[in-house]
């Protein structure tokens, strides 16, 4: 079972998905539904929800998904997101503790133990949900640990790779 905590729109809400396609069963707070599902092609998705089919198209942006289903859109921002590509933290400043974006599986790892990475190089690529999620260094500096590698199970909450700041340069 994987479980997500977003953001919708402004207000939190706790998702459940158990199952893989076609057939799974969703739980948002404390509503559960049957829903089949399968990935149409890039990031659209058909669904089976109360007997309605629907088809919802998802385009991934900085620190979470934007969703549309049935002519509405919906901003799914990942609970905690602060070490997601494109928050303010990435852009030149904060910590160097990578950790997944969403729980998913470790599809390849782009660096080691002592390398040096600049702001925005691709650390680890991620796939959850059919979609595989490019994570990259929010700081440059020095790679000191990779906790993980291919083929290894992620959650939202492990370190996968941490980065020793590089020494401010004096302009």
């Amino acid at each position: 079972m994987l479980q997500f905590e977003f953001s919708v729109n402004g207000r939190k809400h706790t998702v459940r998905l158990d199952g893989a396609p076609p057939r799974a069963r969703v739980v948002v707070g404390d509503r559960e539904r049957p829903v089949d599902w399968a990935v149409i092609e890039g990031g659209v998705v058909s669904l089976l929800l109360d007997g309605r089919s629907r088809t919802a198209r998802v385009a991934r942006r900085d620190g979470g998904l934007i969703v549309w289903v049935g002519g509405r859109r919906f901003d799914l921002g990942l609970a905690g997101a602060d070490d997601a590509v494109g928050s303010e933290r990435h852009r030149g400043g904060g910590s160097g503790v990578i950790k997944a974006p969403m729980p998913g599986t470790v599809v390849k790892v782009l660096v080691k133990e002592g390398d040096a990475v600049s702001v925005g190089q691709s650390l680890v690529i991620v796939e959850a949900m059919k979609m595989e999620n490019d994570v990259r260094a929010p700081i440059a500096g020095i790679v000191r640990k990779v906790t993980v590698s291919a083929g290894s199970s992620v959650g939202t909450t492990e370190a996968m790779v941490e980065i020793e700041p590089a020494e401010p340069t004096s302009a």
